[in-house]
């Protein structure tokens, strides 16, 4: 392994429990059949799944990636419903070769059903369930799209769908977080005196619902609201409380400077318009240009200004400015 990637496998490990006995042994005896069965089933496309059926074998027969792999896999069977429990967040393993990109497909493949059934058992209908697991082949497909390679990207965020706390709705991931306790709850947040003039809903360890953007997702003003009545629905039943309870959503979608180079009508400015804006904010010009472009390591120069929004993201960069992930909320419950 390169340096970079000894890096990455450390950061993994220091939030990794050692792997149990019985689950390396499990790893060693899954077979390249299990595999492409279940990647079938999870809907896999035939390139991703045939490099990862191939691979197999090679992979389950180095010890490392046997024991890396079986880590990740008690981790999200031990944490699964575990709202509160630590996410690891850590580079993807794109300089480890087949292993290291296939990784994902092999814990998903892994731990898949255990998560379908943990969801079913919670009263999610198999609607929400199929549309859930469906991020293994977005983020297969992004990762596609940048690369040019079979992977999966942002393979971290495969941990938080495996552990049941998070799942999609129509257009929108709903994520259930407990305010100041999840690691990705809004931060920054409102100073404590804010919070005590707020009340409920807005203190630490209240129940909120985190909102995320899928790839691709309709962001029309309909959509949403049929996402949101949809939600509103499920939820209530199946990560119900007695409580107000805040939809919050950090996430550069949310920096105000954008209504400054998009027409008033837009999506993006629909979206904003939901919630209350913090006064507080990060600069998040990585994660703007990440979800805008998918083009990695790419200049500023060489980057595509077909859209509104592109040349936006573009002339702010240019002349030296920065675009902010900001956070925002609304009464979710109504």
């Amino acid at each position: 392994m390169n340096r970079e990637t000894l890096t990455t496998v450390a950061l993994m490990r220091r939030y990794l429990e050692q792997p149990r006995a019985e689950t390396v042994e499990r790893v060693r005896t899954f077979s390249s059949t299990e595999v492409a069965a279940q990647l079938i089933a999870l809907g896999v496309e035939s390139e991703e799944r045939s490099e990862a059926v191939g691979h197999w074998d090679e992979f389950r027969r180095d010890q490392g990636w046997v024991s890396l792999l079986a880590a990740l896999i008690d981790t999200v069977d031990d944490q699964r419903g575990r709202i509160d429990a630590p996410i690891g967040i850590w580079p993807d393993l794109l300089e480890a070769g087949a292993s290291g990109r296939l990784l994902y497909f092999y814990l998903f493949a892994m731990c898949g059903e255990a998560t379908m059934e943990y969801l079913r058992a919670v009263g999610f209908d198999d609607t929400v369930v199929d549309a859930t697991l469906e991020v293994l082949v977005r983020h297969a497909r992004i990762h596609r799209r940048k690369w040019g390679l079979s992977g999966v990207d942002a393979g971290w965020w495969m941990l938080v769908t495996l552990r049941g706390e998070i799942v999609q709705i129509k257009s929108l991931q709903f994520h259930r977080v407990n305010l100041g306790v999840g690691t990705l709850s809004p931060n920054p947040w409102y100073d404590d005196a804010a919070v005590e003039a707020l009340g409920v809903g807005f203190r630490r360890s209240d129940p909120s619902i985190g909102l995320h953007i899928p790839d691709g997702a309709l962001m029309t003003p309909s959509a949403l609201d049929a996402t949101f009545d949809e939600a509103r629905r499920v939820l209530s039943t199946c990560w119900p409380v007695h409580q107000r309870r805040l939809a919050t959503c950090q996430s550069w979608l949310l920096d105000d400077q954008l209504a400054a180079y998009l027409p008033a009508n837009s999506n993006i400015l629909g979206f904003q318009r939901r919630f209350t804006l913090l006064p507080e904010w990060v600069d998040d010009d990585a994660d703007t240009l990440e979800f805008v472009f998918r083009r990695p390591d790419t200049p500023l120069s060489r980057l595509p200004r077909e859209t509104t929004l592109q040349r936006a993201i573009l002339e702010v960069l240019v002349r030296g400015g920065h675009w902010r992930a900001r956070s925002g909320w609304f009464d979710f419950d109504q």
